[in-house]
């Protein structure tokens, strides 16, 4: 316990134990919510990821697959690639139309659920999607992707690449 008096003799005590419980009690809570675990994310078989030496976790956001073959979004297949490309009837404004309905669902519904309880960060984490795309295609191609996310108001991209050497 400690003490302080006054110049009129009073003297004032102040019990230190429950603010030392207090404090021990925000350090264990601060320490066990702490978590230094990546984000695990498992490639698609039909994909070969070009390689990087840049290190950075995954958040948990939206994913656009592009396999030799197909064009997926959280597991679901939009658009087949035929040469390279889509077919002229899915492009619009250069953009691939089905991808764009499609994140623009996500949008809309994920929208819907945060009404009114977004902050800043939240909006920032919305307008974000991560991108697995087979090194052997063109960037045609994903321009045509990337054009149909920020028509749907997906701004940022993270793009998923190899570690080099693995």
């Amino acid at each position: 316990m400690a003490g302080v008096s006054t110049d009129s003799g009073d003297t004032l005590s102040l019990n230190l134990m429950p603010m030392l419980d207090i404090f021990s009690i925000l350090i264990t809570f601060l320490l066990m919510s702490y978590s230094t675990d990546p984000v695990s994310y498992d490639v698609n078989n039909g994909v070969e990821l070009p390689e990087s030496i840049t290190l950075s976790t995954l958040d948990e956001i939206p994913t656009i697959k592009v396999t030799k073959t197909d064009i997926i979004i959280n597991d679901k297949k939009i658009a087949g690639i035929v040469g390279g490309d889509v077919d002229e009837a899915s492009r619009s404004q250069g953009a691939i139309f089905p991808v764009f309905q499609e994140l623009q669902k996500m949008a809309e519904a994920t929208k819907r659920t945060l009404a009114g309880k977004m902050s800043e960060i939240d909006k920032a984490r919305l307008s974000t999607l991560t991108m697995e795309m087979d090194q052997g295609h063109n960037f045609k191609l994903m321009k045509r992707i990337m054009l149909a996310a920020q028509q749907a108001e997906y701004i940022t991209f993270k793009l998923m690449v190899a570690r080099q050497g693995e």
